[in-house]
């Protein structure tokens, strides 16, 4: 089983990091409603990108494309995704 393979379905909303959050370095990542389940190129879902965090006043970032967020990557560490329509402070 892929490491992030059961953490979302159709409909839920996730966040997806880019690169692993670190002190003194802006967290980069995308929020968005999973579509469906792609393996065109490696299993991932495929997300309406909702919120992108290097969108700005002038820029939209990611903000109204798809997203193919890996379920396994090389670069993986614990909450790489996060299901946001089951967290707490989200919901």
């Amino acid at each position: 089983m892929l490491k992030f393979e059961k953490i979302a379905k159709v409909g839920d909303i996730i966040r997806a990091y880019d690169f692993k959050p670190m002190y003194g370095r802006e967290d980069c990542f995308v929020e968005g409603k999973v579509k469906r389940l792609d393996s065109t190129y490696y299993m991932g879902y495929v997300i309406d990108v909702l919120t992108d965090s290097w969108s700005d006043a002038d820029d939209k970032g990611r903000v109204g494309q798809e997203v193919l967020v890996p379920m396994q990557a090389s670069m993986d560490f614990d909450a790489r995704i996060i299901n946001l329509s089951r967290h707490k402070d989200y919901v």
